[in-house]
């Protein structure tokens, strides 16, 4: 075990220090770090005015000195200095000492605590739940010789969904750019509105559907299996979508968080990268098919990024008219940019589609 993951179990199984057992080495730290201004030295220039090379050097084992006396005081079981990474929660692991997360397990458990920090998104009488996201796509057509082409396109997707029962709701997507041989008359139509209207049995916005969820893990691990059965796969399958649907309820997202850690079958990927390009980390599982689903969340804060779908190896896909080759590697996924609430629905297009809210 290296000795970053050594730190980050160490850190899990120390007690929270109190402020009594923090003074004395915080002030020995202190001390430790305080350099009278009359001893510092400015660094040697070279000819072109940067500091010298040595000097870069001599920082450096500066710096390896402060690691070993933090390394060397959480052994001992006390808290001295916070190495805080900006953006980073608060008394966590990454917060402290930048280990990555050794595990599934513990990535997971790191999200539930980010998300449990956030507050649920509870919208009044009359506002409009906003979600925006980047969905990335794959197009496939096949050359002159029948190889199959690859497209990767990229889409801005926006979705408004009323506070109350009887509301009509907003789906709008926007395609953005495109990578591959596909032209633009194929995967750029413009924007397109849907507009779902009531239907004769109401449709609950995703807010209130998800009310009903508990937030206790046990309770959600029984409501799940009772809906999917104790298949693992089924089950991180249905996490999966309520996880993409619980942006606007953290509370139920960190209860589903520490159900997927429970489950067989979950690894760590260390080198995820979502829809929009930002890298992370995330929890994945095998999908049986040559797919791997994953979860991402942000390398420093844990927070959910989005999710994505990865090929494992080359695969059979099977469109409406013919069957194509999916490549390793390819992938598909959404990346959760915005959750926020608005006073109403933008302006329709004209030539919107309509169709009835599912019950």
């Amino acid at each position: 075990m290296d000795e970053m993951a050594q730190l980050a179990r160490l850190w899990a199984e120390v007690p929270e220090a109190t402020e009594g057992d923090l003074a004395g080495s915080r002030a020995a730290l202190m001390s430790r770090l305080a350099t009278p201004r009359r001893t510092r030295r400015a660094a040697p220039a070279s000819p072109s005015g940067r500091p010298r090379r040595g000097w870069r050097a001599a920082l450096s084992v500066r710096r390896v000195a402060l690691v070993g006396v933090v390394a060397t005081t959480l052994t001992a079981g006390i808290l001295v200095a916070q190495v805080g990474l900006g953006g980073s929660a608060p008394r966590t692991p990454g917060y402290l000492i930048g280990a990555p997360p050794a595990d599934a397990k513990a990535l997971l458990s790191l999200a539930a605590r980010a998300a449990a920090d956030q507050p649920d998104t509870v919208p009044a009488r009359g506002q409009y739940v906003h979600t925006k996201r980047l969905v990335q796509r794959s197009l496939y057509g096949e050359d002159e010789a029948g190889r199959t082409q690859y497209t990767k396109v990229l889409v801005n997707e926006e979705r408004w969904e009323g506070a109350d029962v009887g509301k009509p709701w907003l789906s709008r997507e926007q395609p953005l750019s495109a990578v591959g041989p596909a032209p633009r008359t194929v995967w750029d139509h413009g924007t397109e509105d849907t507009v779902y209207e009531p239907a004769t049995c109401p449709g609950e916005p995703a807010y209130t559907r998800l009310g009903a969820w508990p937030t206790d893990p046990a309770q959600v691990r029984a409501k799940l299996v009772a809906e999917t059965g104790e298949d693992p796969l089924r089950v991180w399958s249905s996490l999966q979508g309520l996880v993409a649907e619980s942006v606007v309820r953290p509370r139920l997202s960190a209860a589903l968080y520490q159900v997927a850690a429970g489950l067989d079958g979950i690894v760590l990927v260390p080198d995820a990268v979502d829809a929009a390009g930002r890298p992370g980390l995330a929890v994945a599982m095998d999908d049986r098919d040559g797919r791997r689903s994953e979860l991402i969340f942000d390398r420093q804060t844990y927070r959910y990024l989005g999710e994505r779908t990865v090929n494992l190896r080359d695969r059979k896909v099977k469109l409406p008219a013919r069957e194509v080759i999916a490549k390793k590697g390819t992938a598909n996924g959404t990346a959760v940019l915005v959750v926020d609430l608005v006073p109403g629905l933008p302006e329709v297009s004209p030539d919107a589609s309509r169709m009835k809210i599912p019950c």
